[in-house]
Formats: C-alpha cells, sequence, structure tokens
C-alpha cells in the first residue's frame, strides 16, 4: 500500500527570512568562538557583558523578524 505524500510539508520560508535565518546562525556561531575559554584566562570573556547583552537582543530581533515573516 503506497501512501500519499502531502504536496506542502510545511511553512514557506521567505528569501529575505531566510537571509535573516542564515545571519543568525552565522552570529550565533560567532558568540560561541567568543566565549569558548582560553587555556591562559579561562575565566576572561572577550566582551564585556554590555556588548554580550547587545549581541542577544540583536539575535533577538532577528529572530522575531524570521517568526513575523512564516507566520504572516
Amino acid at each position: 500500500m503506497k501512501h500519499a505524500t502531502p504536496a506542502d510539508p510545511g511553512y514557506h520560508l521567505p528569501i529575505e527570512a531566510h537571509a535573516e535565518l542564515q545571519a543568525l546562525r552565522d552570529h550565533l556561531h560567532l558568540l560561541a568562538q567568543l566565549s569558548t575559554p582560553e587555556h591562559q584566562n579561562p575565566d576572561d570573556l572577550i566582551l564585556p557583558r554590555a556588548g554580550l547583552a547587545h549581541c542577544f537582543t540583536h539575535l533577538a530581533d532577528t529572530a522575531d523578524h524570521i517568526v513575523a515573516a512564516v507566520t504572516a
């Protein structure tokens, strides 16, 4: 017995939202690299907390734009 497959398996992401999603991924990778402990000073962060807060706010705003594009 053959099962039918849906023609539309999910949602469509607009091109602009897809680009934002890729940028979001890249920013998350960058933050992961910046927060990786060094061998000499494992407790030091390269970015100050205010800088990290700004980065996370920017990432959250980007995620909001992507979600809005998908639900619109």
